[in-house]
């Protein structure tokens, strides 16, 4: 009789059956992105597989389709989530207090660093979906950038916008390519640290003289 009551318990396979956490949506989707992300940096897109997405996210497949209904899906929201990230720290990089460009750059570059040039380039390469923002959210950051740059000039110097839009330009090229290619284009072995961190430096002395001769600093 016991042992009747224990296979009802176990199931007829005589494992315990899988309790699954009930989360909110908001946190299963952010488990399920978290997941994706750690597929796509080991292989790109074509890393991600649902099945192992569900077990490290620790879901089950159905509860994938049900928050983004699809593979494509999932990947499209990975790379809006790399754009918004993107966002986030650069305008960290520009709106933290006291920094200048000496500072904002070697912070723009070791954001691209931890892996997001490559899941830019990934997002860049996807075609587009409905509602995508692309790269405009470059503008944000353009904006914010040319408002700091207002707050520092002289009084009744103008601040010219393109001017912020072409430093925006220089710096998001410069930290995404040398992320994709830098160690590989400097060669500088054991000394790719010190190597790196000089260029960041020049880079950063090169914008703030720029910055502060148009802002009729010096």
């Amino acid at each position: 009789m016991a042992q009747k009551q224990a296979k009802k318990k176990t199931g007829r396979t005589g494992k315990k059956p899988v309790k699954r956490i009930r989360r909110d949506p908001q946190e299963a989707r952010r488990l399920i992105l978290d997941a994706a992300k750690a597929g796509m940096a080991s292989a790109g897109p074509a890393g991600i597989r649902l099945q192992d997405v569900a077990r490290i996210a620790g879901v089950s497949h159905p509860t994938i389709l049900h928050h983004f209904g699809s593979r494509e899906n999932l990947i499209h929201a990975l790379n809006r989530r790399a754009v918004e990230d993107l966002k986030s720290v650069l305008l960290d990089a520009i709106t933290a207090s006291g920094r200048s460009s000496q500072d904002a750059v070697p912070a723009s570059f070791a954001a691209y660093r931890n892996g997001l040039a490559q899941r830019v380039l990934w997002a860049l390469q996807a075609p587009p979906q409905p509602g995508d923002s692309g790269l405009t959210v470059f503008e944000e950051i353009v904006q914010t950038l040319h408002e700091r740059r207002v707050q520092l000039a002289a009084p009744g110097v103008p601040v010219d916008l393109f001017d912020s839009r072409a430093i925006v330009h220089l710096t998001t090229i410069a930290a995404f390519g040398d992320a994709i290619i830098g160690p590989r284009l400097r060669q500088a072995g054991s000394r790719e640290e010190q190597t790196r961190r000089r260029f960041e430096e020049w880079l950063g002395n090169l914008i703030t003289a720029y910055v502060r001769m148009q802002a009729g600093r010096e």
